[in-house]
């Protein structure tokens, strides 16, 4: 296995990431490793295939990123994720894989500290990026997860209150990030555009709802029913 040389090829030195692996299937854990072995900077100090296994290999290695499938649970069903993620003395974040695109999953992983939800569909594709800004502390959540929350958005705003059915579907898509906990930088990267555009749909989506700041915009939308318990629901119609 590689060791950490914090170089790179410009001679520059590269903080070493430490990442540790809990995956139950042999193929996919390959895979990973193969992908981040690929990327100067990041090592994978340790894989397991149990959540037993998991726990003591974060306790003895302690990475800067434990990288967990939701399919690793513990017996009483609680996905391990969540429980490393608590685990502040050791001071891993953790990166969720999910195989499903989970509201409800998402958001009790957000809450409980996760720093990172990535979809199995695109595991390989996003698993670098998503390491890296969970590792500096920010947050990264899989596109087609947030494409899934805009659309959501979008199609219950009509009938659910007036002053969100106003908001255009980009202003959906921006709630729904705020929604999660990103900061305006952690918006704009994940949509491609600039801070300063985020600050002004912001603006709008304050005006349009007539809140204060964005965590009275986002108590609006708990308040109408559109988000609810870390999931966006579908909520009927009053007649």
């Amino acid at each position: 296995m590689a060791q950490p040389d914090d170089s790179c090829s410009t001679g520059e030195a590269v903080p070493a990431l430490r990442v540790v692996v809990g995956e139950p299937d042999r193929v996919t854990r390959a895979r990973l490793r193969g992908v981040l072995h690929m990327r100067n900077g990041i090592y994978v100090v340790g894989e397991a295939r149990a959540a037993r296994q998991l726990s003591d290999l974060v306790a003895r290695r302690r990475p800067r990123v434990a990288v967990v499938t939701a399919a690793l649970r513990q017996a009483e069903g609680v996905e391990l994720a969540l429980v490393a993620a608590a685990r502040t003395r050791n001071r891993t974040r953790v990166v969720l894989v999910s195989e499903a695109l989970d509201e409800e999953l998402l958001g009790r992983a957000l809450h409980g500290g996760v720093g990172g939800f990535v979809h199995r569909g695109s595991l390989l594709e996003e698993i670098v990026p998503a390491i890296r800004l969970v590792a500096a502390g920010q947050t990264f959540i899989s596109s087609s997860m947030i494409t899934r929350l805009r659309d959501r958005i979008a199609a219950v705003t009509i009938g659910v209150d007036h002053r969100l059915a106003a908001l255009t579907p980009r202003e959906a898509e921006v709630l729904a990030l705020v929604a999660t906990g990103l900061s305006n930088a952690g918006i704009a990267e994940k949509l491609g555009i600039g801070t300063g555009t985020v600050r002004s749909h912001l603006a709008r989506i304050l005006d349009k709802l007539s809140a204060t700041n964005r965590a009275h915009a986002v108590g609006i939308a708990y308040e109408s029913g559109l988000i609810t318990g870390g999931s966006v629901h579908r909520r009927r119609k009053r007649p």
